[in-house]
């Protein structure tokens, strides 16, 4: 990570992006059991859900000056592909990639990580 990496004011994890820190993650659930489990947590940690729609798999949600789009897509039987997508009101403020850090590693613990952008992880 760079020192101007702090100061971006949005952020898309994928597949491939240069930090494996924001690749997508893949776990071993349902979309419904994720994102039933991503509005749950948004709303324990004091953030507001703007929107959910199960069809789509999206889920919208802000902080304190910020915003973030969660999407939840099955890939195969036993995948769910989770990306985010976080923007920020001005160049200072939360750090964009510790907030996406920190819900994939409490996706972790509630579900079984299968793969890391194109790396399976067992």
């Amino acid at each position: 990570m760079g020192v101007f990496d702090k100061f971006q004011t949005h952020i898309q994890t994928d597949d491939s992006h240069k930090q494996e820190a924001l690749r997508t993650r893949y776990y071993a659930a349902s979309p419904n059991a994720v994102m039933k489990w991503l509005e749950e947590t948004i709303k324990k940690e004091g953030q507001t859900v703007r929107r959910v729609d199960a069809d789509r798999g999206e889920l919208a949600f802000q902080g304190d000056g910020w915003d973030a789009l969660a999407t939840v897509i099955q890939v195969d039987g036993g995948r769910t592909a989770v990306d985010f997508t976080l923007n920020r009101d001005s160049r200072f403020g939360p750090d964009l990639r510790q907030i996406v850090v920190t819900y994939y590693e409490a996706l972790q613990q509630k579900f079984p990580l299968r793969a890391i952008g194109n790396k399976t992880v067992e």
